[in-house]
């Protein structure tokens, strides 16, 4: 049989051709490792060069967290700040020092510039209190807001998605509105059915499962959201997002919502403040820490908060059970008539013509039913005063008849129970064995205590702590009007500097009420969020928007500059006292980290929680997945605004 020829060189031509490929394919294998691992160092690196932007906001927030001067927009701080740099020496990292053809990562604070959608945005800290909070908003609030998200013109009826968020969040089955389907059964009826919450939101985006929110309405146009109208947000249906083309940027629900606002009832300077319903000597000794050597200025919060004392009619120094109004009598105590019988509980007959209190005995113990008569006087001193409220027990009611403790000023409604004064703890120095609860301050019932022991009830109705028709007391505030009629003392009972320390170092709130949630910081809120605020007009929005920047960070640091300042008369000041702020505790980082020589981006969402001087991360999530969208780098030439 004759050989093969000419087979071998083509089977060899193959094998190398195979080679030739498997080794293209191994090369191109490499190189794709190669440039992934590559990618995910420059992604790594750009993560890390955004956790820096974070940690930078919270060391300016650490250090000045009532100063918003210093993180609210401030480029110099937050704006392409450098982190590492291929042969730069390790002084110049953390500056804004600008290299050309150098590997270089850097990171940038951004925000929403709520005053511009055009050409600026804020290089800063966006403060959570700001925000209207969406679990604690009523339906006109939402209203507002939803009227500004759809606009004018548009089909959509505001109404019916503010009764779905309502029913959302409330706690009963029952539909609102006539449409009557945003409750449970709507929701297990749908395609891929889910339960309704009947509880509060836990973040805004869960506004997205709520009946007929759509992402137009919660996000607006602004989908990147980075509060600048870009070309494909003011270009009609041509491309996405859908918008409206009326070169205006429609930035939704979501800038102006927030479930992260709360603040600790505590001072500025972290401390326990002084609760204004606590029991009258505890309330004095506690005051008398906070205004040393002023007790005019005591004075005048016992009496806004307890009432003037009647001089002549029942309850007064004349009448049975009155205050003698006397500074060393500040408990009230009873006088019998001259040549009489002392009251049940009440002072001996006087020792002579006139007749004078009897002082405490020696050992500092009293006779029950006996009256307070050490002083308060400044005199005496702060440790004077706590010694005495340390050692003098706790004065027993009258046994017998159900009649009020005469030897006791007159006081609102009290709990049962003993809970502890806000200020101070249990074998603190001026806590007493057993304190008296919060009143509450009336709320339209009689005490038993206006029972004066003779069957009738106190035909004054003054404007004594809870009495019938006496307001309660919601904030510091309202210690700037007459309980009684409601208007303004005059003149004012504090110096401006007097009342910004009340509005900071005391509270209306129940001593278990450590947590208050929802209050708006005027400081920081924007105009949609300060116009929900019903008791504010046009004009003293605008006031306070154009004051607020150029007052220095220590007046702004409570919210008594509105009234010092003139912008609120003090009842408009009163009214919406129990609703504002001045500070925030929980605060949004958007932190950009991103590279000179690539065009990878970062985006972090970072919310931290100011505890003390702590700041505590309480919610973090990565959202590249939408872009940087934000002009960093140097040939985006950026806007910056002047400072």
């Amino acid at each position: 049989m004759k050989p093969m020829r000419g087979v071998i060189l083509p089977v060899v031509l193959f094998m190398l051709l195979l080679v030739g490929l498997l080794a293209a394919m191994f090369s191109f294998r490499v190189h794709a490792d190669l440039s992934s691992t590559q990618v995910n160092a420059s992604r790594l690196q750009t993560r890390l060069a955004a956790e820096a932007g974070v940690d930078r906001a919270k060391m300016l927030l650490a250090a000045s967290p009532f100063d918003p001067s210093q993180w609210y927009d401030n480029p110099e701080m937050l704006n392409r700040i450098l982190v590492w740099a291929d042969g730069v020496v390790a002084e110049e990292m953390g500056t804004n020092r600008e290299y050309e053809e150098t590997m270089a990562y850097r990171y940038s604070v951004v925000a929403d510039d709520p005053t511009d959608d055009k050409d600026y945005i804020r290089f800063g800290i966006t403060d959570e209190a700001s925000k209207l909070n969406l679990n604690l908003a009523t339906e006109s609030q939402l209203l507002k807001l939803m009227s500004l998200s759809v606009g004018e013109d548009s089909e959509i009826n505001p109404q019916r998605i503010v009764d779905a968020i309502l029913d959302w969040r409330d706690s009963d089955t029952q539909p609102r509105g006539e449409a009557g389907d945003t409750e449970g059964v709507y929701y297990s009826k749908l395609d891929n059915p889910y339960r309704v919450r009947n509880g509060d939101f836990v973040t805004v985006e869960e506004l997205l499962l709520v009946k007929d929110v759509t992402p137009q309405i919660l996000y607006g146009e602004d989908y990147d959201r980075n509060g600048l109208l870009t070309p494909n947000e003011d270009d009609g249906d041509r491309s996405f997002p859908l918008d409206n083309q009326d070169g205006t940027l429609n930035r939704g629900l979501y800038p102006y919502l927030t479930t992260f606002s709360y603040e600790t009832n505590v001072s500025n300077e972290n401390r326990p403040r002084v609760n204004l319903l606590g029991k009258e000597e505890t309330l004095r000794a506690e005051l008398a820490l906070v205004f040393p050597d002023e007790p005019e200025v005591i004075d005048a919060c016992i009496t806004a908060i307890k009432g003037p004392k009647d001089p002549q009619g029942p309850g007064g120094a004349g009448g049975p059970g009155g205050s003698t109004g006397d500074p060393q009598n500040p408990t009230g105590g009873t006088k019998p008539p001259p040549g009489g019988t002392p009251p049940p509980g009440g002072n001996p007959p006087p020792s002579g013509p006139g007749g004078s209190r009897r002082s405490p005995q020696p050992n500092g113990s009293r006779n029950p039913g006996q009256p307070q008569t050490d002083s308060f006087d400044a005199s005496v001193g702060k440790a004077g005063r706590l010694a005495r409220l340390q050692q003098e027990p706790e004065i027993a009611p009258p046994s017998g008849n159900s009649g009020s403790n005469p030897t006791r000023p007159t006081r609102g409604n009290q709990p049962s129970g003993n809970p502890r004064s806000p200020a101070l703890q249990p074998g603190s120095p001026g806590s007493p064995d057993e304190a008296e609860g919060e009143g509450t301050e009336g709320e339209g019932t009689e005490s038993p205590e206006q029972d004066k022991g003779n069957g009738t009830k106190d035909p004054t109705g003054g404007p004594k702590s809870g009495s019938a028709g006496t307001p309660k007391i919601n904030s510091p505030a309202d210690l700037l009007l007459d309980r009684k009629s409601g208007e303004p003392v005059d003149p004012p009972p504090f110096t401006g500097d007097q009342l910004a320390v009340l509005m900071d170092r005391t509270t209306a709130k129940a001593s278990k009420e450590n947590r208050i949630v929802g209050l708006i910081n005027v400081n920081t809120a924007t105009r949609p969020v300060l116009e929900c605020l019903e008791e504010l007009t046009g004009e003293q929005i605008e006031q306070i928007l154009a004051l607020r920047d150029r007052i220095d960070p220590v007046t702004r640091s409570t919210t008594a500059w509105l009234y010092n300042e003139g912008v609120l008369d003090a009842q408009t000041f009163a009214k919406v006292a129990p609703k504002i702020t001045a500070r925030g505790q929980q605060f949004m980082i958007e932190s950009l980290g991103f590279a000179d020589h690539i065009g990878m981006v970062t985006r972090l969402q970072v919310m931290v929680d100011r505890v003390g001087p702590i700041l505590q991360t309480i919610y973090y999530r990565d959202i590249s997945s939408i872009g940087g969208s934000f002009p960093i780098r140097e040939e985006d030439k950026e806007k910056r605004r002047v400072r």
